[in-house]
């Protein structure tokens, strides 16, 4: 499987040369897969509250880099859904979803959710900032060759919606371990991305800032 899976890179990057997308760095598959023992997949059973999850792959990592590639070219913000992870087999069971995407720089959207409903945390020097169920990053991700100017003006921007806290409101442990699992796959998106300077470096250690 590995070797295939080379192949499969190599081939990406052939096809890919005339555009200068970014080359998809040689790792799993996909990144949203765990294995077993791993911290990422502590990072799930803590998230989900559930030792058992179902991984739903809608892009695997080739597909994913290459599709931020043509929509950093394109300036796009259109999110990427990417991992879902379900305690249980069906898509009702209130599991976490994943979507990677570009942004603008400044603040992070919210929408109509109220200011005082979104808690601020510092991760590894990352801001982060979630409600009881949404968590949300965007960090800088310089890429180089002719992708290089157009990663200096747009933000590498990560959600996970976690509807397994959607009756935890108050729950602040809850809303750590949800964004334990965003910086951690964030983290492998950035790799798989060629980001420079290593801007999701380390295993998350999440720690709360002050109300803006």
């Amino acid at each position: 499987m590995r070797k295939q899976f080379t192949g499969l890179l190599v081939l990406a990057a052939l096809v890919t040369s005339c555009t200068s997308e970014p080359e998809p760095k040689p790792a799993a598959r996909s990144l949203c897969s765990m294995e077993k023992g791993s911290k990422g997949e502590k990072a799930v059973q803590q998230a989900i509250r559930s030792d058992r999850f179902y991984t739903t792959i809608h892009r695997t990592t080739e597909e994913l880099v290459q599709s931020l590639g043509v929509h950093l070219r394109q300036m796009k913000d259109e999110s990427l859904y990417t991992c879902v992870y379900d305690p249980r087999p069906d898509r009702n069971s209130k599991g976490a979803d994943v979507e990677f995407a570009w942004a603008l720089p400044g603040e992070l959207e919210w929408g109509k959710v109220a200011r005082e409903k979104i808690a601020r945390y510092d991760v590894n020097g990352v801001h982060v900032e979630s409600t009881y169920w949404l968590a949300q990053l965007s960090v800088a991700c310089r890429l180089p060759g002719d992708l290089a100017e157009a990663s200096q003006r747009m933000l590498f921007h990560v959600e996970l919606a976690n509807l397994s806290n959607s009756e935890r409101r108050n729950d602040t442990e809850a809303r750590k371990r949800q964004i334990e699992l965003l910086y951690i796959l964030a983290g492998r998106a950035a790799d798989a991305l060629g980001c420079e300077g290593d801007p999701l470096k380390g295993d998350p250690v999440v720690k709360p800032l002050p109300a803006a």
